[in-house]
């Protein structure tokens, strides 16, 4: 490993821009399915009566659904944290 000629601006700057394509990418995850979830439900709901129980259901899944990708894209940049000197990520 060879983190004498690391350039440590250069590397902590290139991942706070990858941190910001990572909540980019959330926030994109997160608008898109969300707007997908409430047209569905408007478009069901308006025709046929929704139970209490299975909205909960409903709100549970989105809740869940989020929270995966959160900490799916939270390990992706955890992980490029951890290995970008050992990879030479940024060269």
């Amino acid at each position: 490993m060879k983190l004498a000629n690391i350039d440590n601006n250069r590397y902590h700057s290139k991942l706070k821009q990858d941190a910001g394509v990572i909540v980019l990418l959330l926030a994109l995850l997160y608008f898109s399915e969300i707007y997908m979830i409430y047209n569905i439900l408007a478009t069901i709901g308006a025709n046929v009566p929704i139970p209490f129980t299975l909205m909960g259901l409903y709100i549970l899944f989105i809740i869940l659904l989020l929270g995966i990708e959160t900490l799916g894209c939270v390990g992706v940049y955890n992980s490029i944290k951890k290995h970008m000197f050992e990879f030479e990520y940024y060269d």
